[in-house]
């Protein structure tokens, strides 16, 4: 709250209720999915033994000695991919942070009543909660936003999605709840958030846009772009949200289908799509969610991992602190860039360094092996958070006009979430057969994702979202030609359905 204060209180345009609204959105929504995807990090082990015990008859490691294939490990990987394949449900569906509450609620008392089914159920619907915020929070903080602002305010969900990391891996340290008994009450805990929004967000002001181009009410449009930005021209933004509607008016009613056949779509929808790719497929949640395993098959002492995973959650907040104070000055496309060249170099030196920690005899050079590579991973998460971290919610949802833009960023996290859903549910299993070579499909998706928006990607900041839609509208569009360099008076691509 205190950075975000500092950093936008010399605007003018930060008036107190959109502080209020970015603030109860981040909590609610962008906190509660960090919070609930870390939370089941450090308790693997316990998670693990209780899985074993109740499930399959057996102690944890007596379990996962067997030939069978359903072992802790597995079910243990199968808590997680509920959680994301209930996401990929929620991303379509649209309801509140109940499934928050409940989720949490849920977890609760799984292990004093000896109930897996609880722990599934629940993150099942913590799961439902993740999907519908990681759609709406983000596209809601954008459309609020004046335009000076937007990037800022943008990626704040991310600042709060590693906020809640962080302070999920505070909750689980030995010292706090990471016991064979207390480890669900740290689930529980993450309900606490969603109650807070559940209650104070109907306070807060709809999004204008939405208020007007949507529900056509516009005379409560302007109450609550007065309310959110009171210093700005009114008359101004209402006029090009006017011409806005009057070109959407020339064509048919939007359906979801028109994103794969319209042409002026093309681009910006390879370009949602393939960003989350970029995003998830360079193994971001496989470090989050599965971290403690990596510095252990690294070799780092157990006595130290925990610390470990902390300082990993730490460096992730300070750096999309310091990306939300550059992105609107390098600009989208510089971050999205060049600090996944530090995330490439880095996967291609882990996996090499645990090779060495996990094959070397010595002890001094297996040692020493295994604190370059938790360094590593640290460098990662600094060229994570610096760009692919905050950046691809921004970029989605400024490069598409108003009346496509809820189908493609619903799209946009679908394929999120099953790329989140490929990294969880196969990296444990990945690992166990490769070891340190399990880095090497993220290096190889890194370099071909960063080659195609080297190629492709156009600067975003400080344009309107119809501006950004047109520049990608043409067939002709490569990065390296500025948009005032492109021939956009024949606007014949931009408004075409076919």
């Amino acid at each position: 709250c205190l950075f975000v204060y500092l950093h936008f209180r010399k605007n003018k345009n930060f008036t107190k209720s959109l502080a209020l609204s970015v603030f109860l959105t981040c909590l609610g929504s962008s906190f509660t999915i960090g919070y609930n995807l870390g939370i089941l990090n450090l308790p693997g082990e316990h998670i693990k033994e209780f899985l074993s015990r109740t499930m399959l008859g057996k102690n944890a490691s007596v379990a996962e000695n067997t030939t069978n294939l359903v072992t802790p490990s597995f079910l243990y990987a199968q808590v997680s991919t509920a959680f994301v394949i209930a996401g990929a449900i929620g991303a379509f569906s649209c309801v509140n942070s109940l499934f928050a509450i409940a989720g949490g609620i849920m977890v609760g008392p799984c292990v004093a009543y000896s109930q897996p089914a609880l722990l599934f159920v629940g993150r099942v619907l913590n799961g439902l909660n993740f999907g519908i915020s990681m759609g709406i929070a983000p596209m809601y903080l954008t459309e609020i936003a004046p335009i000076s602002l937007r990037g800022g305010i943008g990626s704040l969900h991310q600042l709060a999605l590693t906020i809640g990391i962080l302070v999920s891996y505070l909750a689980t340290l030995t010292y706090t709840l990471n016991t064979s008994t207390l480890w669900p009450i740290s689930v529980a805990v993450g309900s606490i958030p969603g109650l807070i929004a559940l209650i104070l967000l109907p306070y807060c002001p709809e999004s204008p846009r939405f208020l007007f181009m949507k529900k056509g009410k516009e005379e409560q449009a302007r109450k609550a772009f007065q309310r959110l930005n009171c210093k700005d021209n009114i008359d101004e933004t209402f006029d090009e949200m006017k011409r806005e509607m009057n070109e959407a008016e020339k064509r048919p009613k939007f359906k979801f289908s028109k994103l794969f056949t319209q042409k002026d779509l093309r681009m910006p929808v390879l370009i949602a799509c393939i960003i989350q790719v970029f995003q998830q497929l360079s193994g971001i949640n496989a470090v989050i969610t599965y971290s403690s395993t990596m510095l252990k098959t690294a070799g780092i002492p157990l006595m130290y991992i925990q610390f470990c995973v902390v300082a990993v959650g730490a460096i992730n907040v300070l750096m999309t602190i310091i990306s939300v104070y550059l992105i609107e000055r390098a600009g989208r496309r510089t971050l999205l860039l060049w600090p996944a060249v530090l995330l490439a170099f880095s996967l291609l030196f882990l996996t090499i360094s645990v090779n060495v920690a996990s094959s070397t005899k010595d002890p001094t050079t297996a040692r020493t092996a295994g604190i370059i590579s938790a360094v590593l991973i640290i460098l990662y998460v600094c060229g994570f958070a610096l760009g692919l971290g905050p950046i691809p919610g921004v970029i989605v949802a400024e490069i598409f006009r108003q009346e496509p833009r809820a189908a493609a960023y619903s799209l946009s996290q679908g394929v999120n979430l099953l790329c989140n859903l490929l990294v969880l549910f196969s990296y444990p299993s990945i690992n166990d057969a490769v070891g340190g070579y399990s880095f090497l499909p993220f290096l190889v998706i890194v370099i071909v994702c960063w080659i195609f928006f080297y190629s492709y990607m156009i600067e975003t900041k400080n344009r309107t979202c119809d501006s950004n839609a047109r520049d990608l509208a043409s067939p002709k569009i490569v990065a390296c030609q500025r948009p005032s360099r492109l021939s956009y008076k024949n606007e014949e691509a931009f408004y075409s359905d076919e």
